[in-house]
């Protein structure tokens, strides 16, 4: 219960539902009046059979019916308000669940790389159960034993068909219930899979299309998007089956009623107009059954979903309110981080200690696959180490608000991502631009002039529905993102993949700048000439630091070899010796 109690302080969702009971409660509230209004209509009825017809009173007549049309109105106001209730209720657990739902799903996707593309769905499910009439026999089903008691002061035989009708429909709800979860339960995975198939299917139309993998991809999507329609086939189908069997009980019930009503009338146990009004009762005390088993699917799905979000909260990451720190200035210390990944036996990194000074620039290298691009995500504190600490300016980085963190870190990762919106809403990281700041990164990024040269410059709209970028066009923008407002730690993952020669060159003009105004850089690169200028170089190696040297001594290893290789080819003669004179050089030749 503590452990719940914590996790609803950080995801007030969690509670969300408990914090509606006073909207569900009104809508309980208006219920009763709705149900008690239904007995207008029967109690009409046997009025006009037992008074009217037999007295022939014209005055009785029209003063019962402007009462019955009173009511009526009466009962269709209240049966608005309740449903206003229901739609402001589902409005505002959408407001209120939205929020906290995104910021666990991000928080699960960074610490576990779990994709819970399905959440935002999930929640608009459960809104449009919670804003329709689907849920309204859960309030009006309590007051069937009402209607059945009503029935029973009619007659008790009439009352018994009530009971046994109500019996059957129980039965029926309940296999109902079995079988549509049965059903729908590998249902939702499938269609969780097949929507992922196509978003990453879609994000990468051209390898797909020119590499032949496109009848792959709609054989996977057919696959899962077959099972999903077998399944809501199956679940529709038998649902109608039951709707009908559902719809044929009452309908005899009601004739039941009906027909039992006017026997024991010949018999003078009742009166015309009460065997009318049990009829009726009848039909009222059934609908909630015949409602609730008619929208049973809509009803597990919104079950379904609310499981899945309840997970969802409850395995995300917590995070709490944090001290605003001093501003950093850069200095970034790793001791003994390692990293294991659940599911897979080795860690990814391995006691990684490094303590990387203030306004620097700093380069890690390594082979593919040694762990410099996930060292990277432990740099900006996306990822929490297995064990070990990684600090700025001697504060954990879990224990920086994320605000201020987000200030003054600046990341470009390999796959560029820029988000639907403005060339200048994406430099300004999605928020409220500043326009000089905007165009000093731009300028910094060496993107200020190919930025102006796009249809609407820094308003051009890039995204879906947007222009398309090339992948140079793309990195500089990021790079200028990465860059905006000169954040104190700026890690940089492969900036150059996507650059030409000049591309590059303004990149090793911005790394100097940015290490000349106090920022701290790191760069992960495979290119020698983008480390030139780097003071410290870390060579990763299966997840462990190899080495670690000075940007000059990487140059000469890195060097070093290309001038053997050239000489041994013959095209670069070998460095002279100190003290020797062309005649020890010819006699050598010779």
């Amino acid at each position: 219960m503590a452990v719940r109690s914590a996790r609803e302080s950080v995801y007030p969702a969690l509670k969300v539902y408990r914090s509606s009971w006073a909207g569900f409660l009104a809508v309980g509230f208006f219920s009763i009046f709705v149900n008690l209004g239904t007995l207008a209509s029967p109690l009409y009825m046997q009025q006009i059979f037992d008074r009217v017809m037999q007295s022939g009173h014209l005055e009785t007549l029209v003063f019962l019916t402007m009462i019955v049309i009173f009511f009526l109105a009466v009962i269709a106001v209240l049966d608005a308000i309740r449903g206003s209730i229901l739609a402001s209720i589902a409005k505002w657990w959408d407001e209120t669940v939205h929020a906290d739902l995104l910021h666990a799903v991000i928080q699960t996707a960074r610490s576990t790389g779990k994709s819970h593309s399905h959440a935002m769905n999930d929640l608009a499910t459960i809104r449009q159960f919670v804003g329709s009439s689907s849920v309204l026999p859960f309030f009006d089903g309590p007051w069937v034993p009402f209607f059945v008691g009503a029935i029973i002061l009619i007659h008790p035989a009439l009352g018994f068909v009530a009971i046994a009708a109500g019996v059957l429909l129980v039965i029926i709800a309940g296999i109902n219930d079995t079988v549509t979860r049965r059903r729908m339960a590998g249902a939702a995975a499938a269609r969780v899979r097949a929507q992922q198939t196509i978003d990453i299917a879609t994000q990468h139309a051209e390898s797909v299309y020119s590499m032949g993998m496109l009848p792959g991809v709609l054989a996977r999507y057919r696959n899962d998007n077959e099972l999903v329609a077998n399944s809501t086939f199956a679940v529709a189908a038998f649902s109608a089956k039951t709707a009908a069997i559902t719809k044929f009980i009452r309908f005899t019930a009601q004739i039941s009623v009906l027909g039992l009503g006017a026997y024991f009338a010949t018999l003078g146990e009742i009166t015309p107009g009460g065997m009318i009004a049990a009829s009726i009762i009848m039909g009222r005390a059934l609908a909630p059954a015949e409602q609730a088993i008619g929208a049973w699917r809509g009803i597990v799905g919104a079950m379904q979903s609310h499981r899945r979000l309840n997970d969802i909260f409850l395995a995300a990451p917590l995070h709490f309110d944090r001290t605003q720190q001093p501003e950093p200035s850069g200095h970034l210390q790793l001791k003994g981080v390692n990293l294991l990944v659940s599911g897979q036996e080795r860690p990814l990194l391995r006691n990684i200690t490094i303590d990387i000074k203030p306004a620097t620039l700093n380069a890690i290298v390594g082979h593919s696959g040694s762990g410099k691009s996930t060292l990277c995500k432990l740099l900006i504190g996306a990822m929490d180490p297995s064990s070990g600490s990684v600090r700025l300016d001697g504060v954990a980085m879990r224990n920086w608000d994320p605000q201020q963190l987000g200030r003054n870190i600046g990341y470009l990762s390999q796959s560029v991502e820029l988000l639907y919106g403005t060339v200048k809403e994406n430099i300004a990281r999605m928020g409220e631009p500043d326009d000089e700041k905007v165009v000093t990164a731009a300028r910094l990024a060496g993107c200020h002039d190919m930025i102006n040269a796009l249809p609407n410059g820094y308003e051009t709209l890039i995204g879906p529905g947007g222009l398309r970028l090339s992948g140079g066009q793309a990195q500089r923008v990021g790079l200028a993102r990465a860059i905006y407002n000169k954040p104190k730690l700026i890690i940089l993952d492969e900036p150059n993949s996507n650059l030409d020669s000049d591309g590059e060159a303004s990149l090793q003009e911005c790394l100097v700048l940015l290490r000349e105004q106090g920022c701290t850089v790191i760069i992960v690169s495979h290119r020698p000439s983008a480390l030139s200028k780097v003071d410290l170089i870390i060579t990763l190696a299966d997840g462990t630091i190899q080495k670690t040297q000075t940007g000059e001594e990487f140059m000469k290893h890195a060097i070093r070899p290309v001038s053997d290789i050239l000489q041994k080819l013959g095209k670069v003669q070998p460095a002279k010796a100190k003290g020797a004179s062309p005649a020890n050089e010819t006699q050598g030749g010779q």
